[in-house]
């Protein structure tokens, strides 16, 4: 059942329209790089560039971007069309269910990021991969932390994806950048912290430490894991999610 489960969820994430929509929004991050590169730059504002490139394009518009798409999809969709009931009357833990759907919706996300984000960091720097790879894996935590968050609201409301859109864009793409007492808050500041610290290029200076950031990114999944395994059961119960 967990692999018939594992498949079904990847199946059901990765529908045609859905890849090629992730596919075409994680190329742009490629094509800024290329042209970026085909530009002549110095070497010496190479590093600078391509971090500032990963750092506010990658983490703080592709990640986010992507991950509330499938992560408001992992059960969302199911709870939309109703086959979540004929899922539920398996018998399988409903922890089991939440934490597969999670990690397959995390690492779908993971690869269509972090993936972009390596490329861009090896093209943009001239063949270096210490700072893509800094940002990938940055972009891997920052992933599960979105996920988890996104697969939590899809059950709380059937507005997920347009609550998370605006999470994304007004509360990290403006209060958080305006007042710096929010930032702890931000899924982007905690991913921006671990790349920083990675990267150690200086070219992005985060507002957390990444000990804080791991620590608070972790927490905040763990809520979002607990708070997506209550409402699934009372899906159960109630036969809807509300």
């Amino acid at each position: 059942m967990t692999a018939a489960l594992l498949s079904l969820t990847l199946r059901g994430l990765l529908n045609r329209r859905r890849t090629l929509l992730l596919g075409l929004i994680g190329a742009l991050i490629l094509l800024v790089a290329v042209i970026y590169r085909l530009s002549g730059p110095a070497e010496a504002e190479a590093s600078t560039f391509t971090g500032r490139l990963l750092a506010d394009f990658g983490l703080g518009v592709l990640l986010p971007l992507v991950a509330v798409i499938v992560g408001t999809a992992a059960i969302g969709s199911e709870l939309d069309d109703g086959t979540i009931l004929y899922l539920l009357a398996k018998p399988i833990p409903r922890m089991l269910i939440v934490a597969i759907k999670l990690l397959v919706a995390a690492g779908v996300v993971t690869v269509l990021v972090a993936l972009p984000i390596l490329l861009a960091g090896i093209i943009g720097t001239g063949g270096s991969a210490s700072l893509g790879l800094a940002y990938a894996v940055a972009a891997a935590f920052g992933a599960l932390e979105y996920t988890a968050v996104f697969l939590a609201l899809s059950l709380v409301t059937s507005r997920a994806l347009v609550i998370g859109l605006a999470y994304v864009v007004v509360w990290e793409g403006v209060v958080a950048g305006l007042f710096a007492g929010t930032r702890i808050f931000s899924v982007r500041q905690h991913a921006l912290a671990v790349g920083d610290a990675l990267a150690g290029d200086g070219a992005v200076t985060a507002e957390l430490a990444a000990g804080s950031a791991l620590l608070i990114g972790f927490a905040v999944t763990l809520l979002a894991f607990g708070l997506a395994v209550r409402r699934l059961e009372r899906v159960e119960l109630r036969g809807d999610s509300n």
